[in-house]
Formats: structure tokens, sequence, C-alpha cells
């Protein structure tokens, strides 16, 4: 009906979009623009609307072009996950170099913490620029922080450039999963997803594996410096592979010949935008950028966010270690963390949608809409998934801490025993994937590896220096069961709940999307810091109640270097405290998978639309 805007897949206006931000004047011939206007000014908005002549553009990407960019994408993806999971391996040699076994936990959250706060706004920055140059500048970003990872000469070195890599991990993180949902219909999202989250299951296996061949073998900096080769192998696939709009072989191969001219163009494009923030000097140009970045980016929800978590992972960092649980400095940053971080949702759900001008301006979106969490469909499956990869990591890192504290084993001996856990972890994705393609259901899957997750917790705390070789393979299989369904099919749930006809369809899509990577890479971030406070905490009690003094202090840094270079067995007195300390940490992981369990039970019944085909 005339007046009202006509319905598009999220493939058809996310993937040629980004080809109308690349050529606005040749798109504004082929696109009419009506505008809905109301006596209130909030009711406003624009809706595109494709002419008949341009029902080229309505054809996804087949054949080898859609496999060339999944490909590039899962490549993209494999380098971002091999960065998280290769250090697993490297902590005690880092740690008995750099003397800081109780920061070691930031290995892990100097990586997840910048990969979650930034999943929210690396969608935003891609929206005016592009995805395909947004990807690349990632990639870049992240190369960078490998780099300086490798070169590093001390813990805080380390511990910074593995927050430049989180910064571009996040990017290529949030738009490998935008991206690639946005390249097949709805139906078949199920088994690109699982696709994917393979990548990231394989760089699992790989990951600890290279790190412990590198650690033991040649030096725990190259775990850092495979990351170039590769990153640079991911620029170019993606460089030359994924273009909107482009839907045949020989399309491609056209536009690949024309690489100079594609990167003059790329140059020109980031000029522009340099150009653009030098025309901010001007007094408009200032009020300008501010606006911008208060309602575009959501500046203000991004600071308090990302101070206040800080705040929270710098008190389970210190607290116990450097200062007591009930010290003013310890107390002081849980009250400001929290706070902060309630402030930002206060901001985002009931401050920001108020502004005359976020009503007035449909692409003005809060970073975290309210509108869209709170629906049932969206918030109970993501804080499942947080809960999950909380639990996730902590049984994953200790595992590994397992095998070298208690049987001395080293770096890749340790990493072997994760194959199990991987492996579980990449059939349950693909399967999950397969079964929602066919059946259209994704409730069961969720509640099922929920369920997965809890026994499979469980079952874990009999890990002890008493388990013998079959419980060492067997006790793994069910976490990477439950990581594996529930990470396949949270996303894909929270995607199918927003509704097709509203104006910020796209927008909201982008950003449930990246919200769904915020909580996984949060739940990742502060389960790695959780645990090693737990871990550290245990481990110093028991020894104080075995009265047992290491020779430069009772500490975890010093029990570490004290048990590598002092081995006395599975069953010594240090080896059953080990033992208990780590059986503390799957107790942990099996109040995360509880919880998880709750908000799984509550996940919408709404299934995927079907197929076109």
């Amino acid at each position: 009906m005339k007046g009202e805007p006509k319905t598009y897949s999220m493939s058809d206006l996310s993937y040629y979009g980004e080809k109308a931000q690349q050529q606005n004047e040749k798109q504004q011939k082929q696109y009419v623009v009506r505008r809905n206007s109301t006596q209130s000014t909030s009711k406003q908005n624009v809706s595109v609307v494709l002419e008949d002549n341009a029902s080229e553009s309505n054809e996804l990407p087949k054949g080898f072009i859609l496999y060339a960019s999944l490909i590039a994408l899962a490549l993209s993806l494999f380098l971002a996950a091999l960065d998280i999971m290769i250090v697993s391996t490297i902590i005690e040699e880092v740690a008995k170099q750099f003397g800081s076994y109780s920061e070691i936990g930031w290995l892990f959250t100097g990586y997840s913490l910048p990969n979650a706060l930034l999943a929210l706004i690396w969608g935003r920055i891609a929206t005016p620029i592009g995805f395909k140059e947004t990807m690349l500048f990632a990639i870049v970003i992240f190369e960078i922080g490998s780099l300086i990872s490798a070169l590093a000469n001390s813990m805080s070195m380390l511990i910074g450039g593995r927050v430049i890599a989180g910064v571009g991990g996040c990017g290529i993180q949030s738009l490998s999963f935008v991206i690639g949902s946005t390249l097949v219909e709805e139906s078949q999202r199920g088994i690109l997803i699982a696709v994917l989250s393979c990548s990231f299951a394989i760089a699992s296996v790989v990951g600890p594996f290279l790190g412990g061949v590198f650690t033991s073998s040649v030096t725990w900096r190259w775990c850092f410096y495979v990351n170039l080769p590769i990153g640079g192998l991911a620029f170019f696939l993606f460089l030359f592979f994924y273009n909107p709009g482009l839907s045949t072989f020989q399309e491609t191969m056209d536009n690949i010949r024309k690489f100079p001219s594609q990167f003059i163009e790329i140059v020109r494009n980031v000029a522009y935008h340099l150009l653009k923030i030098k025309g901010f000097s001007k007094l408009n140009g200032w009020r300008k950028l501010f606006m911008e970045l208060i309602f575009m980016y959501d500046i203000i929800e991004f600071v308090f966010c990302s101070a206040g978590f800080t705040c929270i992972l710098l008190a389970f960092t210190f607290g116990g270690n450097r200062y007591a649980w009930n010290s003013a400095s310890i107390i002081i940053l849980f009250i400001i963390g929290i706070v902060l971080v309630v402030l930002a949702g206060i901001y985002d759900f009931l401050v920001f949608p108020k502004f005359n001008i976020v009503k007035a301006t449909p692409h003005y979106q809060p970073l975290m809409s309210w509108t869209n969490i709170k629906k049932p469909g969206i918030f109970t499956v993501n804080i499942a998934l947080f809960l999950t990869c909380a639990g996730y990591i902590s049984q994953f890192t200790y595992i590994v801490q397992y095998f070298q504290l208690i049987y001395n084993d080293s770096a890749w001996r340790a990493a072997v025993h994760l194959v199990a856990c991987i492996i579980s972890t990449v059939v349950t994705a693909i399967l999950c994937g397969v079964i929602t393609d066919k059946t259209r259901q994704i409730k069961p899957i969720i509640v099922i590896s929920s369920i997965f997750g809890v026994v499979g917790a469980g079952i874990l705390t009999l890990l002890n220096n008493n388990a013998n070789n079959s419980a060492h393979i067997g006790l793994l299989i069910l976490p990477g069961v439950a990581f594996g369904g529930l990470a396949q099919s949270s996303m894909l749930a929270s995607q199918i709940q927003l509704d097709k006809k509203s104006p910020t369809f796209r927008s909201d899509f982008v950003s449930i999307t990246t919200f769904n990577t915020f909580c996984k890479n949060l739940g990742q971030a502060l389960g790695g810091v959780i645990s090693n406070t737990v871990f550290s905490a245990a481990a110093i009690k028991k020894l104080t109640k075995a009265n047992i003094q290491l020779p430069d202090g009772t500490t975890v840094d010093n029990l570490v270097i004290y048990r590598q270079t002092n081995f006395d067995g599975s069953h010594s007195k240090l080896g059953n405290i080990i033992s208990e300390s780590l059986t503390d940490v799957f107790y942990m992981a099996l109040g995360f998978y509880a919880l998880s369990l709750i908000f799984a039970v509550f996940a919408s019944n709404k299934k995927v639309t079907a197929s076109l085909r």
C-alpha cells in the first residue's frame, strides 16, 4: 500500500545496503525515498524502497562467491578465536618469566574485556564506513596487538598488546557474524552460524596444541608471531572475495583485476573520513562531532559500561592478592564498578530514548536498546550464553592447569587433553545447525545443551589427582557439547525475535547480533578473572591452613614457581592442595551452568522462518 514500507529480509537490507553506502550517487537513481510523516515527530521514519528495475540486487551470492566469502569470514574468525585459546598453554612459562601469576588472568581478560565492551560499537562504526573496510581495519589492529604481545618485555606490555589485539579481535568476531548472517536466508542461518562457530572450535583445538608446541620447543612468543601470516591471508581473502553486490564468479574476477583502483578508492574513503574529522576544528564541526558521539555512538553508555566492568575486574584481580577483600581499595572498586554499570543501564534504557533528537532521528539508537533486550526470547538466551561462557572458559583454562600443575605435563601434552572437549564442541555445533535447518526448532537445542552443561560441570568436579586416564577424556566431553549447542543457537534465537516490518530492523539486527557477541565475550572475560581469583584464594587458604611455608612467601606466584622446580608427585601435600583448589574452580563453573539452565528454560518457542526456496 502507498505510505507503507515494504518488508525486506535482513539479507536484502544489509548485504546490498553496503553496496549502497559505497555507491551513493548511483544508488540514488535506483531507490525512491518515501517519508511517512505524522503529527508526532517521534513517529517520523524514512523507508527505502527498491524499484522494480533493481530486482537484480535481491539475489544472494551463490556458488563460488558464497563459499569464498564464507572462507574469508571463517579464517578471520579463526584468527580471533586462536588468540583466545592459544594462551591457555603459556600461562606457567609467562608467569615464571615475568613473576606475576596473580595477574595471569589478564592474559585472557586483557583480550576478552575489550572484545566484550567494544562489540556493541563496532557495528555502529561499520554502518557509515562500510562493513568491508571496517573488517579490514579490525584485522590490522589485531595484527598490531599481536606484534606488541610477541615483543613484550614485561607483563604490563604483554597485557597492553593483548588489549590492542582484543580491540581488533572484537571487530572481527562481531562483524563476522553480522556479515555472515546476511549472506543466506534465515532458514539457513543455523548452518552458517554453526560453520562459523566451528572455526572458533577448531581454533580451540589448534590453539592450545600450537601454544604447547611453541612454548615447549621454541618460545611462547611464537604464539603471537603466528598470527601475522594467518592475519595477512585472512586480510587478502576478505579484500578480494567479499564484495557486496557481486554475485557471480566472473564479476568477482573482474573486480580482483581492478585491485589497484580498488586500493586507491579505499585510501580515498579513509582520507575522506579523516578530512571530515579535520573539518570538526570549526565550532559547528565540533558540535556535530559531539552530537554524533553522544547519539550515533552512544559514547556515554560506552564510557560508563567500560569503566564499570574494568573496576569490577580489577577488584577481582587484586582482591586476596595485593589487598585484602575487606580493604577500602577493593570495596571502593566494587562499589564504583557496580554503580557505573547500573548507571549505564539506566541511561540506555530510560534516559537515551527520551531525547527529542532521538525520537526524531530513527538511526539514533542506544547501544543496548531496552525495547529489544526486554523481549524474553532475547534476554533469556543471551544471559544463558553469558553464564555458559563464564563457566566454560573457567573449565577450559583450569583443565590445562590441572595437567600442568598436578602431573607436571609440558604445555603441549596438557593441550592434547583438550581434544575431547573440542571435538564434542565442533560436532555439536554442526549437528545443531542441521537440526535447526530441518526442524526450524531452537528452544529444545538451547534447553538440552544447558542440561548437558549442568551434568557435565557436575561430573567435572570429580576430576582430581586420583582420576584415571578414562576420566581425563570422558569428563571433558559434556562441557564441549553444552558450549557448542548454546553458542550456535543463542544468536539465531535472538535474531528471529526482531520485527522485520520495523523501520529500524536493519540497525536492530546488527545491534542484537553484536549484543550476543558482547554477552559471550563478557562471560569469557569475567569467567577468566573470577576463576583465577577462586583458585588463588583457595590455594593460599589451604597452604596457610596446612602451615606450609614456601621459600619466598605464601603466594600463588611462588607456589607455581616452586611446583615447577620442585615437583614431588601428584599425591604430595602440594599436589593435594592444588587438586582441591582446582575442584573449587570447577564447582564455581557448576554454579554458572546451573544459573544458565534456569534462563534457558524460559527461552522463546518461536521457530525459524521456513525457506522460500
